[in-house]
Order: C-alpha cells, then structure tokens, then sequence
C-alpha cells in the first residue's frame, strides 16, 4: 500500500535515533539508514538533521512526520478492511432468486444449515425480471454461486452442477374467468381446443415429451411458445384464454391465476443450480443440504 520507507522515517522521528529505531523495527543500522536515505532522495530535501546525539525532524521533516502517520494509518484501516471483507466473501454464498421465481425450499432448510456451518453466509441477488434462468445460470460462478429452480435438463447439462431436491408435478394456471378455472384437476382431454403457453421446445427433455404427446395424441390443442416465463407471459394468460403449463412448486405464482393440477406422469427436477467448480463455501453449503436432505 504506502512505501514503507515511511515506517523507517516515523520510527526514527519517534526514537530520535537511526540506532535504536533500527532495534524496534528488528532490521539493521544500515538497512534502516537505507530507506531513510532513499526516501531523503525521492522528496529531494533533508528529512532529519544529524549530530553525534542523534536525529531531529527538520522543518519539512515535521510537516512530512504528521502526514506520514495519517497515511500509515489509513494504509493498516484499509488493509484491515479488504481483509474482513475478503474474509467475509470466503464463507458467503451468493444465491440468485426473483420476485417471480423465488427460493421455495432455501428458507425452510437454512436455519439447519446455519446449525451445522455456523461461519457460512447467505447473501441474496436478485435476477433480472426478463432475464431467463438459462442466462442466469450461466452467471453460475461468476455473479451468483447458487441458483435455486427447475433444472432444464437440455441447455444446462455441463453448464453446472445440480442437487435435487424434489420432483415438482406439473400443473396449469388459468385465469379466474377461464372456463376451468372450478376445476379441481385436469385431465389431457380437458385441454382439447385450448390454447397452451408452454417453454419452447429444446429446453427439458420432459417438457419436449410432453410437448410430442400433446402433438400426437391431442391435435386441436394449440401450443404457443414462451421463451420465457414472466411478468408479460402471467398478464398474457389473464387476460386471454389461455392455459399455461406450469409446475406444482410456483402453483401460488401470480394471484389472478388459478394453478389447477394436471393428471400427467411427466415430472420436473426441482433443487439447487451450482458451478461445475464451486467455491469452498458453495462445496460446504451443498455438502450440508445433502446431510441434512439425507
């Protein structure tokens, strides 16, 4: 941070002597003598007048003397500072969440979390309303270290590391003036004519085969893709009649639609998102979900 040859010329002002300056920095006479010289050359005026009874501050060396304690000091603050803070990030865990999509399970499992790693941190992001979780996982590791959703298996396999934590059923949101919305279940015949807001094809191996079976066994069901789910995808479903494929974990998702189950056998992975190399404190965070989830 400072040059330390201001360490050199303190402790000299302070004990009024080269000598024994140099005995409570625990380096030589001459090493000490040294930085004083040098840091002499680099103002370009004398620091200190010599005699046979030792050292005192010259004019300059006084108004220098003052200052140079105040650097020093803010120098140690600052480093004490970046240190804690470093420390700090050491055992934090950024986890990423929304106000659409937030943490479901996170919340309830901390506190045990929090009994068996006592030092971790949580610290939470928030995602960008129309940013996908594909791209938010892609900041894996880099913005955030952990992503708590549904694992879409297509485009994330080898992007990151995943733990499930439960199979999320998949259900379908309706508007409340929506011809089914007092339905308590739904059956795949019950869509027939309908128009269904669903991911784009490519994203989840389940979702695509769920897709093929609309397609093959249920012709007048009309697909409309998303490429994303948010804000504008719940007001589109409201106030069209539309049905959107959902899933049973995010059924309290948005209050003007009603999320009505949907008898299928088709299940999502739902659990924790996290970078194929992950931090120490992610590795203890995740290792202690598993033993506590075991």
């Amino acid at each position: 941070m400072y040059n330390h040859q201001l360490d050199a010329f303190v402790k000299t002002a302070e004990l009024g002597s080269f000598t024994k300056a140099a005995e409570a920095m625990y380096i030589s006479s001459p090493a000490l003598l040294q930085q004083v010289n040098l840091l002499e050359r680099r103002c370009g005026f004398k620091l200190f007048l010599r005699s046979n009874h030792g050292v005192k501050l010259t004019a300059a060396g006084k108004s220098l003397y003052e200052d140079a304690k105040t650097i020093i000091r803010l120098s140690n603050d600052a480093l004490e500072k970046a240190a804690r803070l470093a420390e700090l990030s050491q055992n934090t865990v950024r986890v990423a969440t929304s106000l659409l999509f937030k943490c479901r399970l996170l919340p309830d499992i901390w506190a045990k979390i929090s009994e068996k790693c006592p030092d971790l941190k949580i610290e939470i992001l928030p995602i960008p309303e129309k940013q996908s979780q594909i791209d938010s996982v892609q900041e894996i590791g880099q913005r955030y270290d952990i992503r708590e959703g549904i694992y879409c298996d297509t485009v994330l396999d080898g992007t990151c590391q995943f733990l499930e934590l439960q199979k999320t059923r998949f259900c379908c949101a309706v508007a409340k003036n929506h011809r089914l919305a007092k339905a308590k279940r739904l059956t795949m015949e019950d869509l027939n004519g309908e128009y269904l807001v669903m991911p784009i094809a490519g994203v989840s191996s389940e979702m695509d085969q769920f897709r093929a079976e609309i397609q093959q066994g249920h012709p007048t069901i009309q697909i409309i893709d998303s490429p994303y789910y948010g804000v504008d995808t719940f007001t589109l479903c409201e106030m069209n009649p539309y049905v959107l494929v959902s899933q049973e974990v995010y059924a309290d998702i948005h209050p003007d639609l009603i999320s009505i189950p949907l008898e299928t056998n088709h299940t999502l992975p739902y659990g924790l998102m996290y970078a194929n190399t992950p931090t120490p404190a992610t590795a203890q965070f995740i290792e202690a979900v598993k033993q506590i989830r075991a």
